[in-house]
């Protein structure tokens, strides 16, 4: 499997439905670092945000950003930021 797809396949063990709860990914570039981690993100209304890094990406994905939103987001239906 391509990392693309294991991080698919780690949302989805990760994300649990649960009610008043709110569910996103992040991909942050790391401009120093050459890097891309890759957040998944939950809070519930009124609690502090639970973040938890799910993969670090290489410099080659670095230019490929909105096509990994994307696709991450058709594969889950979870929104996706970028910074």
């Amino acid at each position: 499997m391509n990392p693309i797809e294991n991080i698919i396949t780690e949302i989805n063990s990760l994300f649990t439905k649960q009610p008043n709860t709110i569910y996103e990914v992040r991909l942050v570039n790391q401009r120093y670092a050459k890097k891309v981690n890759v957040f998944f993100e939950y809070y519930r209304i009124g609690h502090a945000t639970h973040s938890q890094q799910i993969a670090r990406l290489n410099d080659e994905y670095r230019s490929q950003i909105p096509e990994l939103a994307t696709m991450i987001h058709q594969a889950t239906g979870l929104t996706v930021n970028t910074n």
